[in-house]
């Protein structure tokens, strides 16, 4: 039986950068993963999504192009180029972490991994199954894909955020259940493309515990750019006919019948717990597991991160539980102090947020004052074509930084000066008192800090 140090049990964004940092630290580490490395995130998620998102977006660039004086024409666009050109991004970047898994001295073994004991995994591979040991483990098996009651997967007609990114085709028109990230997301990438695009969300505003106001401006954009967004809906049912969808659709109370070629569900997941079932260890009602100040599970020495710990399901939040979890194996850290998890959702134009909303802020019992700065008076966003969006600070009385939501291009990008000022405890005063470059988008930053001090110089302050 050969043994480890530690033993992470997962590839994805939060087992992978475990493991690296380990090595530098110079523990013995073996990964398992049963799939590929880089897990949901980079083989079928975040990465694969925002390369094809990033193409799609080449359909607003050339309009925009075209009304600066550019004179070209764009005849569609080849989709098995656009697949390759996916492919690629994801294989360059899985190469990648193989390089640096060797560089860090990092053992890896594909297959199926099964905590034994609270030191012993087993590894099913081709029918032969191996066993290691190690002083520490460390899970980070994420969540799966589930079907929604009466909706199963037949992977053709009803498909999956996988089915979708495969791109076999491109449906003339589309149903997409759930106004999440994944679902907003795939609704833009497939409408630029030419499909015609329907949202059906259960609830009564797209992406559910974003921030509200800039929820609606987004709606708005989606609905103005062809995608029809129907809240407070659902599906109720659905027959297949001549090769088309025949789907019910109840649509504030009324029950309607409509013909898709496609219906892509992006709402489900559960805990993958197939590594750790038998072992019990603590979890909630949902299957998560319940870990400690120090991420430890029930079991000392079994460590768990990433999504299989519970919401938010986000991949940075995996990389950074991954690596506090190898400093604190190491010795090097005594706790984890869970820093703000921003959420970016890639739609055109981009929603990125850090805090609390308003209405949390209000919730908590904050006296609640708000900054804000429109996309449209900014000298750098209309030389760019980019007027549709907002920046939103809340704050309280004293000026403390609550939350920073931004709905405009490049929010994920300008929304990391909001996560370090909220993170390090600086005030909205302080923002509003940096010098930031002209022209530049950062500026809109700056001035709904001086709005939130009724100053700002280019939006009136009311």
């Amino acid at each position: 039986m050969k043994k480890y140090d530690v033993i992470v049990i997962g590839a994805g964004p939060g087992g992978y950068p475990c493991a690296i940092r380990l090595g530098q630290l110079k523990k013995k580490v073996l990964v398992v993963e049963a799939k590929l490395l880089g897990g949901l995130c980079l083989n079928w998620g975040c990465i694969p999504t925002k390369a094809l998102s990033y193409a799609a977006e080449m359909v607003d660039h050339f309009e925009k192009a075209k009304r600066m004086g550019f004179d070209f024409t764009v005849n569609g666009f080849d989709l098995d180029k656009m697949r390759g050109w996916k492919e690629l991004v994801v294989k360059r970047l899985r190469t990648g972490i193989e390089y640096l898994f060797k560089s860090n001295g990092v053992d890896w073994k594909h297959g199926r991994s099964r905590i034994i004991s609270e030191h012993g995994v087993a590894v099913e591979q081709d029918g032969e199954t191996e066993t290691f040991e190690a002083e520490n483990i460390v899970i980070a098996t994420g969540t799966e894909v589930i079907a929604l009651p009466g909706l199963d997967f037949d992977h053709k007609y009803i498909i999956d955020t996988d089915d979708a990114l495969e791109l076999a085709d491109i449906p003339e028109k589309l149903l997409v259940v759930g106004a999440g990230a994944s679902g907003l997301e795939m609704a833009t990438i497939y409408s630029r493309l030419g499909s015609k695009v329907t949202v059906v969300e259960i609830m009564k505003q797209i992406l559910p515990g974003m921030e509200s106001e800039l929820c609606e401006q987004l709606c708005k954009i989606l609905t103005k750019s062809g995608i029809d967004v129907f809240l407070d809906s659902q599906v109720k049912g659905y027959s297949l006919k001549d090769d088309s969808l025949q789907i019910s659709i109840e649509k504030q109370g009324e029950v309607v019948e409509e013909t898709y070629d496609k219906m892509l569900v992006t709402v489900g997941r559960r805990p993958s717990s197939t590594a750790f079932g038998g072992l019990g260890l603590d979890v909630d009602k949902k299957g998560y597991l319940q870990v400690d100040g120090c991420l430890r599970t029930s079991k000392r020495n079994i460590y768990a991160i990433g999504d299989i710990v519970g919401p938010p399901l986000l991949a940075h939040k995996a990389t950074k539980q991954g690596t506090v979890v190898a400093e604190l194996v190491a010795g090097i850290r005594k706790i984890y102090v869970q820093s703000v998890v921003p959420s970016c959702v890639f739609t055109i134009p981009p929603l990125s947020s850090v805090g609390f909303t308003e209405k949390e802020a209000i919730e908590k019992g904050c006296k609640v004052v708000i900054g804000r700065f429109p996309y449209r008076a900014s000298g750098k966003a209309v030389s760019m074509g980019e007027t549709d969006g907002l920046v939103k600070i809340v704050g309280d009385e004293a000026g403390k930084l609550l939350g920073v939501h931004i709905l405009g291009a490049e929010s994920p990008s300008l929304i990391g000066e909001a996560i370090l000022a909220i993170d390090k405890g600086l005030n909205v005063g302080e923002i509003a008192e940096s010098i930031h470059p002209h022209p530049t988008l950062t500026e809109a930053m700056q001035e709904a800090a001086e709005n939130f001090y009724k100053r700002a110089i280019h939006t009136a302050n009311r």
